[in-house]
C-alpha cells in the first residue's frame, strides 16, 4: 500500500484535537485530517457529577452540542460546561487539580466536536493537551486513564468508542514558546528566557536557557481569581464570574462604563455610590494583586538572570502596565504567537486562544509527519 493510500485511509475518521483546560473556559482547536480546516471550541469550566435520572429528562428546544454535554464513564455521569453551570449550578473547581476534571472535559469536548463534524460513534483521535507545569507529573496517569475510558463511554447521542492513536501533553505556555522559537530560529540557543503564563486560575513559569526548557516549571494559584476575590470581598452582591468580563473591559484606567450593568441599587444616588465602591475596590485589588504576583515572579526570575520575559495569558495582558513597570531593565515580550484566523477565533478570544492554537499547529505537523513515516 502506498503512503498516499495509507494517509487517505487514516484521514477518513481521524480527529486532531488540542485542549487547554483553562479556569475560565475549556478552549479547543480541532479538525480532521480529511477536511484540514481548523475550528475552535469553547466550553464553560464547570463539571459536576449527576444521577442517571437527571440525564433522561426530556428537554425542549435545540442547542449546540457543547451546551448540552454530559458523559458517562466507569459508572459515573458528569454534566460538563454550560449544562453543568446553568442546570446543576456546578462550580469552576478552581481549588482542584486541573487534570482531575480533565477527563470529563476531554470526553465532552470529543463528543461535541464529533457532533459538529458528524464523525459518528467510532473514530481515531490524535490529542494534545496543556497542563500547568506544577501538574505536569500527572500526565502519565491522565493518559492511562483517558485511554481506558475512551474505549467505551456514553453521551447524549449514545455509546462511543474512540481509539487514541497519538497523545501528547505539554506545559501551559508551550505553544507560545514554540511560536517564538519558530520566529527567532537559532537565536533562541543564545538566550535565557522566562516564559510567564498568567491565566484565570494559575500563574505559571518556565525557564528556557540556551534553547533547553527546564523540567521544573513553577505553578502558583495566583491567577486573576485572586484579584476578583478581593473585589468581591469589598463590594456587595457581586460574584467573581460576573465581575471578570467587566474588570477586564474596564482596563488599567478602570473605566466606569463596564460596571454599570452590574449595579444592584435601584436608587440613583445609591447607584453612584455603588459604582464608586466597585471602582475603588478594583483599583485597590489590582494594586495588591500586582504586588503579590510580581513578588512570586521575582523569586524565579531574579535567580535565573534571564535576558527576556515572554508574557502570555489573558491576565498577563490585563496586568501589562504593572508588569512592564516592574521589569524596566528586562525586555518584556507580548503578543508572541501565531496569528489566529478570524474563522478560527469565532468566539473572539484573541490572545487567550494563542497558546492552544500554536500547540495545535505544532501537533498537526507532528501527526502528518507520523503518517508519512507509516
Amino acid at each position: 500500500m502506498s503512503k498516499t493510500t495509507q494517509q487517505k485511509n487514516h484521514s477518513s475518521q481521524e480527529l486532531i484535537l488540542a485542549l487547554d483546560f483553562g479556569g475560565s473556559a475549556t478552549k479547543g482547536i480541532y479538525c480532521t485530517l480529511k477536511q484540514n480546516i481548523p475550528a475552535s471550541l469553547v466550553m464553560e469550566p464547570e463539571v459536576v457529577k449527576i444521577s442517571l435520572d437527571s440525564v433522561t429528562i426530556e428537554t425542549l428546544g435545540t442547542s449546540e452540542p457543547e451546551n448540552a454535554a454530559w458523559v458517562n464513564y466507569m459508572g459515573e455521569i458528569f454534566a460538563v460546561g454550560y449544562l453543568a453551570k446553568n442546570k446543576y449550578y456546578a462550580n469552576e473547581g478552581l481549588r482542584e487539580l486541573k487534570y482531575e476534571r480533565a477527563v470529563a472535559k476531554t470526553l465532552a469536548s470529543i463528543w461535541s466536536t464529533s457532533q459538529k463534524l458528524q464523525l459518528g460513534t467510532k473514530f481515531r483521535l490524535a490529542l494534545v493537551c496543556l497542563l500547568p507545569p506544577g501538574e505536569f507529573e500527572n500526565k502519565e496517569s491522565f493518559h492511562k486513564h483517558l485511554k481506558t475510558v475512551l474505549a467505551d463511554f456514553t453521551t447524549p447521542t449514545g455509546r462511543m468508542r474512540v481509539e487514541l492513536t497519538q497523545f501528547k501533553c505539554l506545559p501551559e505556555g508551550a505553544g507560545i514558546y514554540l511560536a517564538y522559537q519558530k520566529q527567532i530560529g537559532q537565536a533562541i540557543k543564545t538566550k535565557a528566557i522566562a516564559l510567564v503564563m498568567v491565566g484565570y486560575r494559575n500563574a505559571s513559569m518556565l525557564i528556557s536557557d540556551k534553547g533547553i526548557v527546564a523540567a521544573d516549571g513553577k505553578t502558583s494559584d495566583l491567577g486573576m481569581i485572586r484579584l476578583l476575590e478581593k473585589v468581591v470581598a469589598r463590594t456587595s452582591g457581586q460574584t467573581a464570574s460576573q465581575l471578570a468580563p467587566a474588570v477586564v473591559a474596564a482596563g488599567s484606567d478602570i473605566s466606569s462604563t463596564p460596571f454599570l450593568r452590574l449595579l444592584r441599587s435601584t436608587n440613583n444616588i445609591n447607584k453612584q455610590q455603588e459604582l464608586l465602591q466597585i471602582q475603588k475596590a478594583v483599583k485597590l485589588a489590582r494594586s495588591e494583586y500586582a504586588a503579590v504576583l510580581t513578588s512570586w515572579l521575582d523569586q524565579v526570575i531574579s535567580r535565573s538572570g534571564v535576558d527576556e520575559i515572554l508574557f502570555c495569558g489573558g491576565t498577563a495582558d490585563y496586568m501589562r502596565r504593572e508588569l512592564n513597570s516592574h521589569y524596566p531593565g528586562t525586555p518584556c515580550l507580548w503578543g508572541v504567537g501565531t496569528d489566529i484566523p478570524k474563522q478560527v477565533d469565532s468566539f473572539g478570544l484573541g490572545s487567550r486562544l494563542a497558546d492552544v492554537y500554536s500547540v495545535f499547529l505544532y501537533f498537526w505537523e507532528q501527526v502528518n509527519k507520523q503518517l508519512e513515516i507509516c
